[in-house]
């Protein structure tokens, strides 16, 4: 048995232990230093299974990035379901999960694991419409099942020692309700010793919407904003929305004591891609410009400062035939973007938090 399967079946066996405390451990000395990131995204049992996926992580790796967010997402049917189900076809198995992050392991990478949910009956839908026209007995049965879903995931992330874990991303309507985030959190923390956010993308719309930040070691934070009308944006019209964007999300770190970490960033190499960059579905010619424009921006803002501890450009995905130049989605691979973002992680300087 290999030394990675050895692990692998290690680390399922004490997923058997995600009820029981977990003893309080070291964090890793580097744990504190500028998280250069890149989100690898799987939407399959099999997705980080094989040749393929690995490929495609070493030439992540190849990009100077330092840490890996890994994605799993559960799905519920729809936003008023109480039912959170992983064991799906569009949800990365256990084993390929753990595989992929022991590879990572093997390449070096430190690995953040970030669990979403998704619509599996509303493909248009949001997760942060989830809790929409609920009732209290709802939310009650809507967080147990949360809870079970979360604390599975914490426990993998502890037994293959991930450097990093996220309570929950975009999930708006339910982060109003403080106690059940901070018992969700109390559960997550007894399975899980590392690094713990959370993912929220209100930074601009309603800062004020978490209220419990001080429950999680970094304020993790969705950054899609709109930062220039124009279509064709230069690097520094990007920077100036920019600066006005960074005293929002500022104001927010000052506020808590905490750092920020930029748990999500995309735009796609697509004609107006600088416009709601998180729309997935617009439509129209490739611009790699844009794309590589904003990269430019968006590194020359948020590396060097000490209250920003991380940023996770999406998306990779676990195929080395994705992205290319005449692709327009959000990933940078095959792309001028591409090249931007590693010149900027090869040169960027150590930088220690602020907290």
């Amino acid at each position: 048995m290999t030394r990675l399967r050895r692990r692998i079946v290690s680390a399922l066996v004490l997923l058997g232990l995600a009820a029981v405390p977990a003893p309080a451990r070291p964090q890793d000395k580097t744990a504190g230093l500028f998280q250069k990131g890149i989100a690898f995204t799987g939407y399959a049992k099999d997705a980080y299974d094989g040749g393929g996926a690995r490929q495609a992580l070493r030439e992540l790796a190849a990009a100077n990035a330092e840490w890996v967010q890994i994605l799993v997402t559960g799905y519920q049917a729809t936003r008023r379901s109480t039912v959170i189900d992983r064991t799906g076809e569009e949800t990365p198995a256990d084993a390929s999960l753990a595989a992929i992050i022991g590879f990572a392991k093997e390449l070096g990478l430190k690995v953040f694991l970030k669990p979403h949910i998704d619509l599996r009956e509303e493909p248009a839908g949001w997760r942060g419409e989830i809790g929409q026209g609920f009732t209290e007995a709802d939310w009650a049965a809507w967080f147990a099942s949360y809870r079970e879903f979360i604390v599975h995931y914490a426990a993998m992330a502890e037994a293959l020692g991930a450097e990093m874990f996220s309570a929950g991303c975009e999930l708006d309507r339910t982060v109003g309700r403080e106690a059940d985030w901070r018992a969700t959190i109390a559960a997550v923390r007894a399975a899980y010793r590392g690094l713990l956010t959370y993912a929220d993308d209100q930074a601009e719309s309603d800062p004020e919407a978490v209220r419990w930040w001080d429950a999680v070691d970094l304020i993790g934070l969705d950054a899609y904003p709109t930062l220039t009308d124009n279509p064709h944006p230069s690097v520094r019209d990007f920077r100036a929305g920019w600066n006005r964007y960074l005293q929002s999300l500022h104001e927010i770190s000052r506020r808590w004591g905490k750092n920020i970490v930029v748990t999500e960033i995309g735009y796609r190499s697509i004609q107006g891609g600088a416009q709601d960059p998180w729309n997935w579905q617009k439509e129209g010619p490739v611009d790699l410009e844009v794309q590589a424009n904003a990269y430019q921006a968006g590194l020359q803002a948020l590396l060097g400062r000490g209250w920003i501890q991380g940023v996770y450009w999406w998306q990779w995905m676990p195929d080395p035939e994705n992205g290319g130049p005449k692709d327009t989605g959000y990933s940078p691979h095959g792309k001028p973007a591409e090249r931007v973002l590693a010149a900027f992680y090869r040169d960027a300087a150590p930088v220690h938090p602020n907290f």
